[in-house]
């Protein structure tokens, strides 16, 4: 998970984990009431999801909070006790980390996108990936209507992830319906691999087979031309067929990037409108053009 996702994921885990515990008197005995557990366990979930704390969070999920449904439930104050000083300590640690955290990530921009690279093995493939999204970016958003610019603002170890600053809105929303573009390219290309595998395994002949491979390429072509000028008529106003034949270029470049590995957000601080033009890079099967068809 990357630091910036890590820092919000906290930030929202400490509010889940905000549980009420009070003392009181049933009959002759003396109770522990935990109360709003199911906010509480909402919180350990996503927690759990980071891969941080991993004992701490077994030893909660062995405790009575987790072996009922309730939004309640009613100790001893002897066991409560020792329950309240676990949790109160788990969430000390979280905040803590959470701090820690918050002072090593730096704040993210607005008009920003996270890109993770495909797999790197030497500077010549940083070299090659990085210069690839440079030109993608560039030729698509930097230009006077988009009013575009391509900065990095900061690099993750790991997978090798780059904040990248586009400039502008218009520029977040232009690289999100690209990348779209680009994966519907990307998965137009997987399906055409899998019926080139078909044929082959059906003993074709090579002329049959050769043409089957330029029928493909063509349709190809005819996509990728397709979504370029949807593209442009989205974004732009004014004709411009230079500008069409770059982006018919970035996303002939993006889907072979996402091919490799490469992947494509919108900051975790966009509204939920511009992270809906980004795919999501999970799930790209499903994934349809945004082309309107035509009705019948």
């Amino acid at each position: 998970m990357k630091i910036k996702e890590l820092k919000i994921l906290l930030k929202e885990v400490l509010i889940d984990l905000d549980y009420k515990y009070e003392e009181g008197k049933q009959g002759n005995s003396l109770m522990s009431v935990f109360s709003n557990l199911d906010q509480f366990r909402n919180g350990i979930n996503a927690l759990e999801s980071s891969d941080l704390l991993k004992k701490e969070i077994t030893n909660v999920r062995k405790s009575s909070i987790f072996t009922t449904a309730k939004d309640f439930v009613n100790l001893n104050a002897s066991e409560g006790r020792q329950l309240n000083a676990k949790l109160e300590e788990l969430k000390r640690i979280v905040s803590s980390v959470s701090q820690s955290i918050d002072q090593i990530g730096g704040k993210t921009e607005e008009n920003t996108v996270s890109i993770k690279l495909p797999e790197v093995r030497d500077f010549e493939d940083l070299s090659k990936f990085s210069s690839e999204f440079h030109k993608v970016l560039n030729q698509s958003i930097v230009n006077d209507e988009i009013k575009g610019e391509v900065r990095i603002d900061s690099v993750e170890n790991g997978s090798i992830w780059l904040d990248v600053y586009l400039g502008s809105a218009a520029a977040v929303s232009l690289i999100g319906g690209l990348t779209w573009a680009s994966a519907v390219v990307f998965k137009k290309i997987q399906e055409g691999r899998i019926i080139q595998k078909h044929v082959e395994s059906l003993g074709v002949k090579n002329e049959s087979l050769k043409e089957i491979q330029v029928k493909q390429k063509e349709a190809l072509s005819l996509m990728i031309n397709a979504e370029a000028n949807n593209l442009y008529n989205e974004n732009f106003k004014n004709e411009n067929n230079e500008q069409v034949e770059r982006l018919k270029l970035s996303i002939k470049m993006m889907s072979d990037l996402i091919d490799k590995g490469a992947e494509i957000h919108p900051a975790l601080n966009q509204p939920e409108k511009v992270k809906n033009l980004y795919p999501k890079m999970t799930n790209l099967k499903t994934l349809e053009s945004k082309i309107k068809k035509i009705e019948e």
